[in-house]
């Protein structure tokens, strides 16, 4: 059954919207401990970056008190802010990613700070990132490279997934030697392997595979070249015309020369 052109692109736009949002929820956190939760979901013309710092109970309400700088004992939605900024700023630094073997930035299109409660006298909480990976090509087959050196305090867990998508194929994945079918790695402590060999992403995108008509991934055109054949006919043609016109503007010059009268001159005054 084909759908209409008009439902399929609202299926899509649908798919988008819902990737764009964050995890509603994550596992448990920890008791003294910081995890990060990292997950890829390649489309057809880009991949979605999920990142999320989930500070633990004890570190949370410690980094709760460094919020609140008004001290008021409230974190209002300002410093919320500032604080998600600087960590977005921080995180997005120390990624290096690249796509195909071209370097990657990594721009934040949502940064949401859960707290959960605004109340500083509170523990654990998170922070949510998303990033879109704009593909050098839409669809077709693509490799990623992936290494996080952001150096989270008191880490705990870190968990590294990558999930398809409709008409997407995860071909191969690996973090150092590592390689799971299922595509989901789990780290204990500093991201080691995740630091310094990263992990490697291989997809292919297919003739479905969703591809979002905005601004956020723009692929240009290539410029039509013409033939060499044509540019060479095109010359010889204007240099034709050119010779023609130039014989004759000569021919018109010609004909005013001929058709001009005689010059007389002037008999000198007989002398009295």
């Amino acid at each position: 059954m084909r759908w209409p052109r008009a439902l399929a692109n609202l299926l899509a736009a649908g798919l988008v919207a819902g990737l764009a949002a964050p995890a509603a929820a994550h596992v448990a956190p920890a008791i003294g401990d910081n995890n990060r939760y990292l997950k890829l979901t390649p489309l057809g013309d880009r991949v979605r970056l999920a990142y999320t710092v989930f500070y633990g109970e004890v570190p949370g309400t410690g980094m709760r008190q460094v919020i609140d700088t008004n001290h008021d004992g409230t974190i209002d939605s300002a410093e919320s802010e500032v604080f998600g900024g600087q960590l977005a700023k921080d995180v997005a630094a120390a990624l290096v990613i690249t796509i195909d073997g071209a370097a990657q930035p990594v721009a934040w299109s949502q940064v949401i700070v859960g707290l959960g409660t605004p109340r500083v006298a509170a523990s654990a909480f998170s922070v949510d990132l998303v990033a879109w990976l704009c593909l050098p090509s839409p669809r077709g087959t693509h490799t990623v490279i992936l290494r996080d050196h952001y150096p989270l305090a008191r880490p705990g867990e870190t968990e590294v997934k990558a999930e398809d998508s409709p008409g997407v194929t995860i071909t191969a994945s690996r973090i150092g030697g590592a390689e799971d079918e299922a595509h989901d790695y789990k780290l204990v402590g500093p991201s080691g392997a995740l630091d310094t060999d990263g992990l490697e992403l291989q997809f292919t995108a297919g003739d479905k595979a969703q591809i979002t008509a905005d601004a956020v991934c723009t692929i240009a055109r290539p410029r039509l070249a013409l033939p060499a054949g044509l540019i060479v006919g095109a010359g010889a043609a204007l240099a034709f015309v050119l010779a023609g016109a130039g014989a004759l503007v000569m021919r018109r010059r010609r004909r005013v020369v001929r058709g001009s009268p005689p010059t007389t001159r002037a008999k000198p005054a007989a002398r009295s």
